[in-house]
């Protein structure tokens, strides 16, 4: 090796390679370190060289060491694949996670749509419901997941209806009793019909306890005051706001203002106060 160049004995090179560290430490007077591949022995080194400084601060020689760092760049490569695959992963469930949501909402819209189909007196009126209902809440400062769940609850309020006889819903005369009896139950069998998702476990109060009053007066359990759960409170003022400003066959829409000034006179006694306030202040804004 005596009288050849580094680049020869190391590299198998005529020349220097365009990142030989001598030249910058020749350059720099300091030690310089770079990691290289050789092909010819298909291996990593780090490669250090080391300027050797005489008294007057010239270079008599160099110390130039070759580490293999082969079998750790082999841990570093699988690493990175690992890494790569773990976020190629995240990225699929995060597409999956996307498309199953998109495909819950659907299915959710289709409950709704499924629900309003039942009569043509009811036509879109789970999507009224929810929208007044949402608005509410955005009103009293509900966080997200709240919304979420208002919502969900929202168009799927009357699920129950799906068991009510059609004859029953479209009849335009007054109910008997025995008939409001049984649209009374709607509330139970809809909490009864989506009990097995237990994806909606968190509605299922909300469903049973729409129809509650304030007063303890409401149905099915005759819940009243803070025992009614308070997304079925908003819920409860959304519906009969709908319900009074729409036809139902047994009479015509009595009107918005006949169903503001019931909101009003029955705060406190059929509907939260604080949910009533809300609503009145949205319905004021998009006048």
């Amino acid at each position: 090796m005596r009288g050849k160049k580094c680049y020869q004995i190391i590299h198998g090179m005529n020349r220097p390679i365009e990142t030989c560290p001598l030249i910058k430490a020749t350059e720099t007077l300091s030690n310089v370190t770079v990691e290289l591949y050789e092909p010819g022995v298909n291996k990593y080194f780090m490669t250090s060289v080391t300027p050797m400084l005489d008294e007057e601060g010239h270079i008599k020689s160099y110390v130039h060491s070759l580490v293999d760092i082969t079998e750790a760049k082999d841990k570093e490569k699988e690493l990175i694949k690992s890494r790569n695959a773990f976020f190629n992963m995240l990225n699929d469930l995060d597409y999956s996670y996307v498309e199953l949501k998109g495909l819950y909402n659907s299915l959710i819209h289709s409950f709704a749509n499924a629900i309003d189909a039942k009569s043509p007196w009811t036509k879109g009126h789970s999507e009224r419901v929810t929208n007044y209902a949402v608005a509410i809440a955005k009103e009293m400062g509900f966080n997200d997941k709240d919304i979420e769940t208002l919502r969900i609850a929202a168009l799927l309020h009357d699920i129950g209806k799906i068991g009510t006889y059609d004859v029953i819903l479209d009849k335009p005369d007054r109910l008997s009793s025995e008939e409001i009896e049984l649209v009374k139950m709607h509330p139970v069998k809809g909490a009864e019909i989506l009990r097995p998702i237990m994806q909606l476990q968190d509605i299922l109060p909300i469903i049973r306890h729409h129809h509650e009053r304030i007063d303890g007066k409401g149905y099915p359990d005759g819940l009243k005051g803070e025992e009614i759960p308070f997304l079925a409170r908003v819920i409860t003022i959304a519906d009969s706001f709908d319900s009074m400003t729409s036809d139902r066959p047994y009479r015509p829409a009595p009107g918005i203002e006949y169903a503001l000034s019931e909101l009003k006179e029955s705060s406190g006694i059929q509907f939260d106060p604080g949910a009533v306030e809300a609503f009145l202040m949205v319905l004021e804004k998009i006048k």
